[in-house]
């Protein structure tokens, strides 16, 4: 994990790399610190968003609300408050959300999803690859220059295949599986 990093500091670096003066807090009197108190959140949960990230997952039991639901589902769930993006349930693939609730006819539900983690919790290779988005955002708003949005759009994406490697080698590889098709052939 990056260690004691801040949201602060992932966003100063961003600026850092167009040439801005780092910041010491979102609230200073700077067009770099304006820009990043206003897309530093929305950015964060929508890079965590697109990718099942291992270092973003919890599971998480849920808890049956008493108040049945008004509609063709036999019961409703609380979610977490930490919550981003639901990835599977474990009880049932027949479900819908509604707001804050899950909806479904199962009696027990238990979830995977994607949960908004502490900066502090952050691996290194997803917090260059922020700083990257991050820098691909600002550019415009920061500097007004699209090339400088582009090299960073460019700078992403490669390190974002790599982030996705090494965060994919937290997980065993499933195995293969004997296939009744390849078999016959032997």
């Amino acid at each position: 994990m990056a260690g004691n990093t801040t949201d602060v500091q992932i966003a100063s670096n961003a600026l850092i790399l167009l040439g801005h003066q780092p910041i010491a807090s979102f609230t200073e009197p700077t067009a770099g610190a304006e820009v990043a108190s206003n897309l530093y959140q929305s950015s964060y949960d929508s890079m965590l968003t697109t990718y099942r990230w291992r270092f973003a997952t919890k599971k998480a039991q849920l808890a049956r609300l008493s108040a049945a639901p008004i509609n063709e589902w036999s019961y409703a769930y609380q979610l977490p408050t930490d919550l981003l993006y639901v990835i599977n349930t474990q009880s049932s693939s027949n479900y819908e959300i509604y707001g804050d609730k899950l909806y479904t006819n199962a009696q027990t539900e238990s979830i995977d999803y994607i949960y908004s983690v502490s900066p502090d919790k952050l691996p290194a290779y997803y917090v260059k690859a922020l700083e990257l988005f991050l820098a691909m955002q600002f550019a415009i708003p920061v500097t007004g220059d699209t090339d400088k949005a582009t090299i960073y759009q460019r700078m992403y994406e490669k390190q974002m295949k790599v982030a996705r490697y090494t965060d994919s080698t937290q997980r065993p590889q499933d195995s293969f599986v004997d296939s009744p098709y390849t078999d016959v052939r032997s």
